[in-house]
């Protein structure tokens, strides 16, 4: 439906290669959806991603202006999101802190110590090896971008882990029960702290796509994108509550933001207004959710009435 509206209004829109560039646009914020969606089922939530993604990208900047090789410096930046990812957790799981407030916290602390490291100069660090940027503007044999290569990958890599291994129905027994989880011995602080920490390693993966996309980072390179992962996550089916999703549906919500950004973009449509309707959108998957849990629940209850009302009489006639 929204590829038939912008194909309508937007001229062009369809194009293919302006479809496959487009991706480039929102790759990062698909990257970090697939360990949101672990998280959220978990029933947590980080909020300091996009804060973790400029303080990664700026450490990255720094550790290449010192001298080290940008590839190298860009695996640090990962160990770096890792790092932010295991203080999250071990703060929401040794302190009892509710994840919401948790990283909340961690949303300013790291956003503002980003600022402070790329402070130097015009707050920006630029000037990286084209062979950097070809990982976030290349594309293989001029068709498919390399950044869509390399969410691909991390999908069926998420996708699997999620679905095939006992890491994966783990997060999904907590999710649903965690009191049931504990008892049953899983190890929930342990799980929960390895949500947290693959989520701080895919916002420092997002760094280093963002600065090899726009050829620089800065302290703000992730300002409010939480926003927009959060959605993704929920769009595609992730319930906000916890217990249940799919890496498969995380795909496609993050394809829906994407390309409604990207038809916005081509109808002029400026960054505030699009996050008007990111808020809106966000809204109504949350109240889509609230309401088939209300109806799933109230076809539960009628069914069990039925057959309490079934037993009865069968009881009655004996």
């Amino acid at each position: 439906m929204e590829m038939i509206v912008f194909s309508a209004v937007a001229p062009g829109f369809l194009n293919f290669e302006n479809l496959m560039s487009s991706t480039n646009n929102f790759m990062a914020v698909g990257v970090m959806a697939l360990s949101m969606t672990f998280v959220i089922i978990t029933g947590g939530i980080d909020l300091s991603v996009g804060s973790m993604m400029s303080l990664c990208g700026v450490s990255m900047g720094l550790f290449w202006q010192h001298g080290l090789n940008i590839w190298i410096a860009a695996i640090l930046a990962l160990v770096l999101g890792a790092l932010l990812g295991f203080i999250n957790g071990q703060i929401i799981v040794r302190t009892g802190i509710q994840p919401l407030i948790a990283t909340l916290a961690t949303l300013f602390i790291y956003g503002s110590l980003a600022m402070v490291l790329a402070g130097q100069g015009d707050g920006s660090i630029y000037g990286f090896p084209q062979s950097y940027l070809f990982l976030g503007t290349g594309s293989l044999f001029r068709i498919m971008p390399v950044q869509l290569l390399v969410f691909s990958f991390l999908a069926l890599v998420f996708g699997f882990v999620l679905q095939r291994t006992n890491y994966g129905r783990r997060v999904y027994f907590i999710g649903n029960n965690e009191a049931a989880a504990l008892y049953s011995g899983v190890r929930v602080q342990h799980v929960k702290t390895y949500t947290y920490v693959i989520s701080g390693c895919m916002s420092g993966v997002a760094a280093v796509l963002m600065g090899s996309y726009f050829a620089s980072v800065r302290g703000d390179m992730g300002l409010n994108y939480e926003l927009t992962v959060i959605t993704a996550c929920l769009v595609g089916g992730v319930n906000v509550f916890g217990g249940s999703g799919t890496i498969f549906g995380v795909v496609v919500g993050a394809f829906i933001l994407g390309m409604l950004q990207q038809g916005l973009n081509m109808l002029n449509v400026s960054s505030v207004e699009q996050s008007i309707v990111t808020g809106l959108i966000l809204i109504a998957a949350v109240g889509i959710q609230q309401m088939s849990g209300l109806f799933s629940r109230r076809t539960r209850r009628i069914k069990k009435d039925r057959m309490s009302d079934l037993g009865l009489v069968s009881t009655g006639r004996e």
